[in-house]
């Protein structure tokens, strides 16, 4: 078990429950949400979302083995165009969001998912950076629900029964925005068949599952281990090492250079400020990179006569 010193949010924790062999992880973000969705001050229905988006894509990439990033990318015709969130192997998160801001003040909090209107989920496996290959997966958003699109995902495209629960809220008092998600899969098998001892024991794991609250998950005087205990203890819980999460960009100045040098110099000159000038801010981060025209002469010197 967790000691009490061990943080209670910002980690991944793996289970399993004994009696069924099923996996699992529990997700719980504090800081790590909590930087991402202030840093751009989305509106609420918006910050619901990523936020949402930003815990499953924590519990998806803990289950996943892969040496590079794991990201969930939501595009669509609705109000919100864009949601993206990404989780490197070492547990480094980050998340935006690209929306209407004319047309989200027409929605209130309780109407998130109508905001998603014709999207599709792209989930995406990247370990180009480690000398891998890319690997995909897209399921319709159903019905504007994200946990419920990861659900279809992982059944029809995977064949592994997946159960799911997730919680999204910014704490009343402190103002600082938590998440958590529980995360139930069950075993792959050779076959796809599941015999009857194994379908009892999913449907009562789902039911065990659905009692945990929102206010429990995301409670700070209640460790996750604890609360993985008071859901499964009757069927024996083991926990895993957890796994630390925090928020963390990938910019820098080396990969912004980079992006400019793919422009031609006519390119160059629309993006230049009064003073010749660049700047370039991080869509994720909000990190401006100023380039001065001295700067931007020296990095272009090759194809300027």
């Amino acid at each position: 078990m967790m000691s009490a010193q061990a943080p209670v949010f910002d980690l991944l924790r793996p289970f399993q429950i004994e009696r069924s062999q099923l996996r699992g992880r529990f997700v719980r973000l504090g800081g790590t949400v909590d930087r991402v969705l202030k840093g751009h001050d989305y509106p609420k229905p918006v910050s619901d979302l990523l936020g949402e988006l930003m815990v499953l894509v924590g519990g998806f990439a803990g289950m996943m083995k892969f040496d590079g990033s794991f990201s969930l990318q939501v595009r669509g015709k609705g109000p919100v165009s864009l949601l993206v969130a990404d989780c490197t192997n070492d547990g480094s998160m980050r998340g935006y969001a690209s929306f209407d801001e004319d047309a989200i003040g027409d929605f209130d909090e309780t109407m998130s998912a109508e905001l998603l209107s014709e999207s599709l989920l792209v989930l995406t496996v990247d370990q180009t950076a480690s000398g891998g290959e890319i690997h995909q997966g897209i399921v319709e958003v159903n019905a504007g629900s994200l946990t419920d699109s990861m659900r279809t995902y992982f059944r029809q495209s995977e064949q592994v029964p997946t159960g799911i629960k997730v919680a999204i809220d910014r704490d009343h008092d402190s103002g600082e925005w938590r998440g958590a998600a529980i995360i139930v899969q069950a075993m792959p098998t050779e076959t796809g068949e599941r015999g009857p001892d194994a379908i009892d024991n999913w449907h009562r794991a789902m039911l065990l599952l659905e009692t945990a609250t929102e206010a429990e998950m995301l409670d700070p005087g209640l460790p996750p281990d604890r609360l993985l205990f008071r859901l499964f203890h009757e069927d024996g819980v083991r926990v895993y090492e957890p796994m630390p999460l925090s928020a963390a960009c990938s910019c820098s100045e080396e990969r912004v250079v980079g992006v400019l040098r793919h422009f031609n110099l006519d390119e160059l000159d629309e993006m230049k400020l009064e003073d010749g000038s660049v700047d370039v801010t991080c869509q994720f981060c909000n990190h401006r990179y100023h380039f001065s025209p001295d700067q931007l002469a020296e990095l272009f010197r090759d194809r300027i006569h």
